[in-house]
Formats: structure tokens, C-alpha cells, sequence
């Protein structure tokens, strides 16, 4: 499937030389195509005596169609950070796969890697200012203690943050400042330990 230009932009992601797709591009394209719903039925709910291994169904109806597909999950198919979220994991990659074959794209949606949840799903602290970071230069401080010092840093977390929940709680906190009391990029690109990969 071509994609224009625009989209890849938006909504392709480069990692170690692969290309992925985000999960709200393939909603946009789901969306293009017609979408009429998407719905999920668990399978499987993890639990001690299973391994917490979960096991999702999702199936998507567009104007051409049925696509069903199944998702799985487990704290070994898993980052720590979302071992506490397997079984909306389990549920995003069903629905992603059921996406994919629904609209044709062979790109795999970066959310399936196990590393990310789509944005919205991802649940962050009551208070984003309340959230502490784990790496880079302001290691062991919490983001409102971080945004006061150093806004261009975390406009930048906001962006290229690869743990969603640190780019929510950026962006909430940079959603709830003045207009003019944060913005820009930094002068100098931020030294995160978790930099993305050059590409």
C-alpha cells in the first residue's frame, strides 16, 4: 500500500532501519475506509495460574468487510513499564493486526513492538508534575520540578520520549501552561540515557 508523504510523516516511525506504523495512523486509515466499529472480546484474562499470559480478540467492520484478528500478551512479550497493562496490551496489538489486514498495510504498528500503548490508553500519575523521571540529566526529579527549571526539555520529553507515559505527563503539563510561558525546542538536543535512535 502507498502512503502518501504527509501520513508517513505523521504516522511512520523509523527504528533500527524498520519502518512502523502508529496506531492512530492505521485508525485514521481504518476511518478512510469506512469504519463502522471496532470491538474486542478477551479470550484469555491473565492471571498466576497462566503465567499472565492474555489473550484478546478484536474485530473491525469497514464498508469492504469483517477482519478479526487475535492479540496476545505476556511479561515476557513486554517492557516492565507495561507488564502492569497486559491485557490492554493483548487488546491493542489485536486490534492493530485486525487494522492492518482491514486497510492492507504490511507495516507492523510500532504499539505491537511492546513497548508503547497507543497515547490514550495510557495511564499516567493524578498529577503529571507528580511524575518522576529515570533517565537522562534530570534523573530522580519530577517533572514539575524539571518543567520550571528546563521547559525546552521537556517540550522536547513531550515529543521524543520513548515511555508514553513520560510524553502524556509532558504534554498535559505543557497543555496546562501559558502560551507563552513554555514552547520552543531546546538550544542544544537533551541528553535522555533513552535518545531515540538516529535514523
Amino acid at each position: 500500500m502507498d502512503l502518501p508523504r504527509e501520513f508517513r510523516e505523521r504516522f511512520v516511525k523509523t527504528l533500527q532501519g524498520k519502518d512502523y506504523v502508529l496506531y492512530g495512523g492505521l485508525l485514521q486509515l481504518a476511518r478512510q475506509h469506512g469504519l463502522k466499529r471496532i470491538t474486542t472480546n478477551i479470550v484469555q484474562i491473565p492471571s498466576p495460574d497462566n503465567g499472565m499470559y492474555a489473550v484478546v480478540e478484536a474485530e473491525i467492520e469497514i464498508e469492504n468487510g469483517l477482519f478479526k484478528e487475535v492479540g496476545d500478551a505476556s511479561p515476557e512479550s513486554v517492557n516492565r513499564a507495561i507488564q502492569p497493562h497486559i491485557l490492554r496490551m493483548a487488546a491493542t496489538r489485536a486490534k492493530a493486526r485486525a487494522m492492518r489486514d482491514a486497510v492492507g498495510i504490511d507495516l507492523v504498528a510500532l504499539e505491537e513492538l511492546g513497548d508503547v500503548l497507543p497515547l490514550d490508553e495510557v495511564p499516567g500519575p493524578e498529577n503529571p508534575d507528580d511524575l518522576v523521571l529515570t533517565f537522562g540529566k534530570y534523573a530522580r526529579k519530577p517533572l514539575g520540578t524539571v518543567v520550571r527549571q528546563d521547559p525546552a526539555y521537556v517540550g522536547w520529553l513531550a515529543e521524543n520520549a520513548r515511555d508514553e507515559a513520560v510524553r502524556k505527563a509532558a504534554r498535559d503539563i505543557l497543555g496546562r501552561a501559558d502560551a507563552g510561558g513554555i514552547g520552543g525546542g531546546p538550544e542544544g538536543a537533551p541528553e535522555p540515557v533513552e535518545r531515540p535512535p538516529a535514523h
